[in-house]
């Protein structure tokens, strides 16, 4: 072979593995694994959540991260977001195409409703809680102390004070997915470099789905042991004391909630209050509809079924029979009125507003649930003392 051939074969050969190299690296396989490990270091996760009641998240673990995905962010859209929890270490490493990273485990986290404190309560977490917006609407003795001693930051409700969150420097701002039009509202924060969440749990319709979020919780945390240990033991609870209900051969009817404006709003048949009802054995006029929310009557249709009610459940603000009264005097021919049968959720609720019915209760459905079965039927759980419900007096 003559040194001219020589050369010419030899630039070939290299030009040919160049281009062979530069198309592996940009095949969709290739992005397809790059997504999952860009560093020789893996960490390996000994302890996993996976969903089992809820249906608005998924976690998959992958060599160098877990992957989140909120399957439904927003009540008006559907469209998933993905985030990629990467250890601290390697978030100069990991890039996983198409997620938002959030280094884990977060250590610094700033709350916008009090059902993200029943979470991390949970977790025996709240240490993590450095800013907490509505901070009046706490519950918790261990955060209303963090928030007296400034080491959880109050920050009021409504507008955000993004100056001041910027300069909190979060590793997380968890908000509830309401409108998808007001996440547009933190794309300053986003745009900063805040780690903006998207917590969803109050789209489940599910007791237990409710309450199994705390595994997202936990996957943020690096928790997932005891999530897991804790979730199940309310999940078992849960479903031993439903299975009680099932023999029961009255079904007292219920009505719940109040009028406003004219109109009653119940729970529709497919939500997780209409859920929590059903399985404590009640007959409820409304469990047959297929709302997932509140379903808007006239209160001319809830006032015929309150006439016959044998039990008034959640009558909004109400601490009296003199408040409802007060309210519309028509109440007073209601059978549950006559006869007593009027329980509210505050019982465990402060002076400045704050309803551990909305914060721990949110984890706890088998106290929930204990407590609608002492109502309805006080037989099955005799040893039971109402937690978060008492009787209108």
């Amino acid at each position: 072979m003559t040194l001219k051939r020589f050369i010419y074969c030899s630039v070939s050969i290299i030009l040919g593995s160049i281009v062979l190299i530069f198309s592996a690296c940009n095949s969709p396989e290739k992005q397809k694994n790059t997504a999952h490990l860009v560093s020789d270091n893996t960490v390996t996760f000994p302890h996993k959540v996976q969903a089992e009641y809820a249906s608005g998240f998924h976690i998959s673990y992958h060599e160098n991260h877990k992957l989140l995905e909120i399957l439904k962010p927003f009540q008006d859209k559907v469209d998933t977001l993905r985030y990629a929890l990467v250890p601290r270490e390697l978030v100069e490493e990991v890039d996983v195409s198409g997620a938002r990273e959030i280094p884990i485990p977060v250590r610094r986290m700033i709350a916008t409703s009090t059902t993200h404190i029943g979470l991390l309560g949970m977790l025996d977490a709240n240490s993590v809680l450095t800013g907490m917006v509505g901070a009046e609407f706490v519950y918790s003795s261990e955060v209303k102390s963090q928030i007296e001693s400034g080491t959880t930051t109050s920050l009021p409700q409504g507008e955000l004070n993004k100056e001041k969150i910027l300069a909190m420097d979060p590793d997380l701002l968890m908000i509830s997915g309401g409108q998808s039009s007001q996440f547009d509202n933190y794309r300053v924060l986003i745009d900063s470099g805040i780690n903006v969440f998207v917590n969803a749990e109050w789209l489940e319709t599910t007791p237990l789905g409710k309450a199994e979020w705390v595994k997202v919780m936990a996957a943020l945390l690096n928790k997932e042991q005891l999530a897991n240990k804790k979730f199940e033991a309310v999940a078992d609870r849960y479903q031993k004391l439903r299975a009680a209900t099932d023999t029961v051969t009255h079904k007292p009817l219920i009505i719940n909630s109040v009028p406003y404006k004219g109109a009653w709003f119940v729970s529709g048949g497919n939500s997780f209050a209409a859920q929590f009802l059903e399985d404590a054995g009640a007959n409820y006029p409304w469990l047959e509809t297929e709302d997932t929310g509140g379903l808007r009557k006239s209160f001319e249709v809830v006032y015929e079924q309150g006439l016959k009610a044998d039990i008034w459940i959640n009558p909004g603000t109400a601490e009296s029979r003199e408040d409802l009264l007060a309210k519309d005097s028509r109440f007073k021919a209601f059978k549950a009125f006559e006869t007593g049968q009027i329980y509210n959720n505050n019982r465990r609720k402060r002076p400045s507003g704050g309803n551990d019915y909305w914060e721990s209760g949110v984890v706890h459905p088998d106290i929930l649930l204990a407590d609608l079965i002492k109502i309805f039927h006080p037989e099955i759980v005799p040893e039971h003392e109402l937690y978060y419900y008492q009787k209108v007096q």
